[in-house]
């Protein structure tokens, strides 16, 4: 009898996990969650499994935390710590990392779990803040000491790639599937191609804005200047297409979506060149915070609006 309640507990697990892949991509599907995972794990086996580990960790800690069954159950607590398990293992190289990503995973669990409950009263999303502050708390804490080794291949985009002549040529599909990888910090084609399918599985709306997404912040960054290659490989309209998703299903109007929907979008590759620009010194990717901060901005303005009508 008690093994069957373990397992049974085991097979609402494994869902709820799966949908904190989704949850990364502000969608509840399971099976879309499934696709992303899949995607990440013809990419890299050790990846998918340290990320699937990741969600399951941050699950359990909620739980254990006490924390909101709903949010629990719709994946919310999982999506935080896989995104936090992958930047571990993507950016560390030494042994330390297959210890630290759980750990990674319940820091941004508990961070997750005390700030929503005190942006719950402001009614803003936390998002993948927690994300982003215990990454970056890590590779700030990598550079200071020596047995935590940074892997050479990680790179911080420099914002000497701003304002440069464009060489080569953009393509715009190749910067489409690459731009939703980069959401889980990813350079394939095949993670892209099944991540943004995983968004038509959820929705034909979800993969309209992600194309719609990467197509405006495309324009935008063409517009600025931005180098092809670092175009063609997503970097700069991953998160426009979490900011349209964003704020295409968090804003009330769907009348004003269209147009709010491309501004925010825009403002995304902007923000990221002012964010490089000021983290750059530090060594630190700018991952999703523009996203961040654009979707908060424009739900900080919407709040303010209709407060006045």
């Amino acid at each position: 009898m008690r093994k069957s309640i373990e397992l049974n507990k085991v097979k609402k697990l494994i869902p709820i996990s799966l949908k904190g892949f989704s949850q990364v991509m502000l969608i509840e599907n399971a099976l879309s969650g499934a696709l992303i995972l899949l995607g990440i794990t013809i990419h890299s086996p050790l990846l998918g499994l340290m990320a699937l580990i990741s969600s399951i960790v941050g699950t359990i800690t909620a739980h254990y935390l006490h924390a909101d069954k709903l949010a629990v159950s719709q994946g919310i607590y999982g999506f935080n710590s896989l995104l936090c398990g992958i930047a571990i293992m993507l950016f560390l190289q030494n042994d330390w990392r297959w210890l630290i990503t759980p750990v990674a995973a319940i820091m941004a669990a508990v961070l997750m779990f005390y700030l929503s409950k005190y942006t719950a009263k402001w009614k803003i999303p936390i998002l993948t803040f927690p994300f982003v502050v215990v990454t970056w708390i890590g590779l700030l804490a990598a550079y200071q000491v020596k047995g935590l080794k940074i892997n050479p291949e990680f790179v911080a985009t420099s914002p000497a790639n701003w304002n440069l002549p464009i060489e080569g040529t953009p393509h715009f599909f190749l910067a489409l599937i690459k731009g939703v990888g980069e959401v889980f910090i990813i350079d394939s084609l095949w993670a892209g191609s099944l991540i943004l399918i995983s968004l038509f599985v959820a929705g034909w709306r979800y993969g309209v804005y992600a194309i719609a997404g990467t197509f405006i912040s495309w324009l935008t960054a063409i517009s600025l200047g931005v180098n092809s290659e670092l175009l063609n490989m997503g970097l700069y309209n991953y998160n426009a297409v979490l900011t349209i998703i964003a704020v295409g299903l968090l804003f009330d109007d769907k009348r004003n979506f269209p147009l709010v929907g491309i501004f925010a979008a825009a403002t995304t590759v902007p923000i990221s060149a002012g964010i490089e620009l000021l983290i750059y010194p530090l060594g630190l990717p700018a991952l999703t915070s523009p996203f961040i901060i654009s979707t908060w901005l424009f739900l900080l303005i919407r709040k303010k609006i209709v407060q006045r009508l």
